[in-house]
């Protein structure tokens, strides 16, 4: 499952919210289909990534996708959202996405979310504590962002064993938003959070 270069109909025109409202005209129509593999219906953040992967008129679920791509849930998440991070236009859908989905404004024809609290994939967040937990290793990625942080953070995780807490201070504006969707798509908790500092607790194997 290839991710594109980029669509020639998001690109026709030279502002961004032209590209935007494009964008959400086609999410909209992949939401309005069931999964053509399994029947089943999209979320939001679903129905984005049947439009990266270029099946917005025949959806099919991020689970889907998966199988059909022959490559782990997670990996092809994490993959969809590195690629998405890099597009204004995509990075505010899929933004919004989660804003509808936190204030209950998703619209009911929608799955739960793939990246919900729960599930193979969904993003983690735990209550707040009132102090941050211990953490088994420590990583500060500076003011690294987007695509550098997530590749640096995949390995540091990687090492630690299952469930172990990692702290990572990460200066990039964009780290509040960034961090918890990165946990959501690999699986991983957020235990704490205030920024710069982050602890993250790898999902048990």
């Amino acid at each position: 499952m290839h991710l594109p270069d980029d669509d020639e109909e998001l690109l026709s025109d030279d502002t961004l919210a032209a590209r935007t409202a494009a964008l959400q005209g086609q999410v909209a129509d992949a939401l309005a289909l069931p999964c053509t593999a399994c029947g089943g219906a999209l979320c939001e953040h679903g129905a984005l990534l049947a439009v990266v992967f270029g099946c917005r008129r025949a959806p099919r679920c991020p689970e889907c996708l998966a199988a059909e791509a022959n490559e782990p849930l997670t990996e092809l998440l994490e993959r969809a959202l590195q690629w998405i991070r890099r597009r204004d236009c995509f990075l505010y859908v899929w933004r919004r996405a989660g804003e509808n989905e936190r204030d209950g404004g998703a619209t009911r024809r929608s799955a739960a979310c793939t990246f919900a609290a729960t599930g193979e994939a969904g993003a983690a967040v735990a209550a707040p504590t009132a102090a941050p937990p211990a953490a088994d290793a420590s990583f500060d990625a500076g003011d690294l962002g987007c695509g550098d942080l997530v590749l640096e953070l995949r390995g540091r995780v990687r090492a630690l064993p299952p469930r172990g807490v990692l702290r990572v201070t990460a200066r990039d504006p964009a780290a509040p938003i960034d961090l918890p969707a990165w946990c959501g798509l690999c699986g991983h908790t957020l235990l704490h959070a205030s920024h710069p500092d982050y602890w993250i607790r790898k999902k048990g194997d």
